[in-house]
């Protein structure tokens, strides 16, 4: 029986788009025609070598223009900026819109979330919301005004997808419920594996079979929760039965080999271990940036030692970090690092040769950051308050403002120079998220709370929606408000999680034992 429809519609290529933008014929005296050109030029130039490196005298030639009229046309470099962000978003917007169709609720759903998932899965797509996220969390002249660009094109994709949701909800097909929830259950799970993925470990998700297959699994999971009693009888009478995403193939988390993996990662993220070691081993900090603060201050203290050349290291690594989180990485300068480390220049650069080096250790030291953050053990009492707090932890990481500028070194991997170094770090991203995961997978399972083996999809059920949260700050400015708190939204969460994973077994203990009393709990102690 076939298992799957597959659409041939691949969808319009983001890069595509900008070429056939800068094939455009302009006359001399046609300025406005020349500047989209210029801008489409600025915008390949972000697309190919990274926002910081663009160069003024690529970009007018490939405009097909001198560098004086560049400068005429932009002698202000930051509104060329904000216009080629604003291009960059049109495009993006156009191609959105653009959504095959279909007479059939389901099915319709599906076009809808492949569309969007294949354009956000496109390399070119990816490289521009990094861009634009890097834009917004580093402190510029252009920072306002570009959040401006930006959510404006967030609040105009979400009313689409709200559009879509009044028509199911007309039809009957659909219950009209909290629509910050619905948005969250469909979108969180593109996001997560297109943008998400590409923006937290750096290399591309690799569906089980298709992205297509990916679409149904998602806009099943959706009605699952959503779907009226209407909806339902119509998907199991119409010929649209055998799209069923509950039958196709996950993505499985494949076993790691323990030991090669703690050896790489003592190899390349020295300071991951004592990190993991230091959560477990002490009070817990209030949050990610109390955290990241901990360990900075740690590493910055002088050994009596002045031969300890280790504890020089931890200094100036520690010092290049603390510079990029408190004035960006674009303001990293060996001077800056030196003075905050307390050593000369000259010792500087006797540990750290080069620029590169420097880099990439206080990479690594801000990575084993990250990681060690996410994966601390909850210290809840029931596994349903446990999941909620690993889904929590995305959020309130990302979410946090004090963060922001942490976040600005990740810059370095849309830089070409930096792609080898960057491929290595994400390569060990997504081995230690898959040996965290399915610890925590194989805990559920042994308890007998889930029957099935770790896989992506359970990840993406769970966290998807709050990387969406975190992702709509980070790359299009969109801070969304939770209807009481954000630790309530992620039970949510965790309970639609269950619903979709959860054993019978789950749900009697979930009654017997009175889980979800931890929800009444933390409401009771936030008033």
């Amino acid at each position: 029986m076939e298992t799957h429809l597959q659409s041939n519609v691949a969808g319009p290529h983001f890069k595509g788009k900008v070429r056939t933008l800068l094939a455009t014929q302009a006359k001399r005296q046609d300025d406005e025609a020349r500047k989209s050109l210029v801008c489409a030029s600025e915008l390949e130039e972000w697309l190919e070598v990274g926002f910081n490196a663009a160069n003024v005298a690529r970009v007018a030639d490939r405009a097909g223009v001198s560098t004086a009229t560049l400068y005429r046309l932009y002698p202000d470099r930051n509104k060329l900026n904000l216009d080629t962000l604003e291009i960059g978003n049109q495009i993006v917007w156009e191609i959105v819109q653009d959504a095959p169709q279909h007479p059939h609720p389901f099915r319709n759903l599906v076009e809808l979330t492949h569309h969007i998932a294949s354009l956000w899965q496109q390399s070119s797509v990816q490289m521009f919301f990094h861009t634009q996220g890097y834009i917004l969390q580093t402190e510029t002249e252009i920072t306002a005004d570009a959040r401006t660009i930006a959510t404006k094109f967030g609040e105009k994709f979400r009313k689409l997808i709200d559009t879509a949701f009044d028509h199911l909800v007309v039809d009957g097909f659909l219950e009209d419920r909290n629509r910050q929830a619905m948005f969250y259950r469909l979108i969180g799970p593109i996001e997560i594996k297109t943008r998400g993925w590409a923006g937290d470990h750096g290399i591309p998700f690799k569906p089980a079979t298709s992205w297509y297959d990916e679409a149904i699994k998602i806009v099943e999971e959706f009605f699952c929760f959503y779907g009226t009693a209407k909806f339902k009888s119509i998907r199991q009478q119409s010929s649209i039965a055998p799209l069923d995403g509950h039958r196709l193939p996950k993505t499985p988390v494949k076993e790691i080999d323990h030991a090669k993996l703690y050896a790489d990662l003592d190899r390349d993220l020295p300071f991951l271990r004592d990190l993991e070691d230091f959560l477990a081993s002490n009070p817990e900090p209030a949050n990610a940036a109390e955290f990241m603060w901990q360990v900075l201050q740690r590493l910055l203290t002088k050994s009596p030692n002045r031969l300890d050349v280790t504890n020089r290291q931890n200094r100036i690594v520690a010092s290049a970090a603390i510079v990029t989180y408190t004035q960006g990485f674009r303001n990293l300068s060996m001077a800056r690092v030196a003075k905050q480390a307390g050593v000369s220049t000259a010792t500087l650069y006797r540990l750290y040769p080069t620029d590169r080096e420097l880099y990439k250790a206080a990479y690594g030291l801000g990575l084993s950051i990250y990681l060690a953050w996410l994966a601390r053990e909850s210290r809840a009492s029931n596994p349903l308050a446990q999941f909620t707090q690993y889904a929590s932890f995305y959020v309130e990481t990302f979410m946090d403002g004090r963060a922001r500028n942490a976040r600005s070194m990740d810059q370095l991997r849309a830089e070409p120079s930096q792609i080898d170094m960057m491929q290595r770090y994400s390569e060990l991203r997504v081995q230690h998220h898959s040996l965290l995961w399915q610890k925590r997978f194989s805990k559920l399972q042994a308890d007998g709370y889930i029957k099935e083996p770790a896989s992506w999809d359970m990840i993406h059920t769970l966290i998807g929606p709050g990387i969406l949260i975190a992702g709509l700050q980070l790359r299009a400015g969109i801070r969304l408000e939770p209807q009481r708190s954000w630790f309530e939204e992620c039970w949510g969460f965790a309970d639609e999680f269950f619903q979709i994973y959860g054993t019978p077994h789950f749900h009697a203990m979930r009654k017997k034992m009175r889980w979800d009393d931890a929800l009444e709990a933390y409401r009771a102690n936030s008033i």
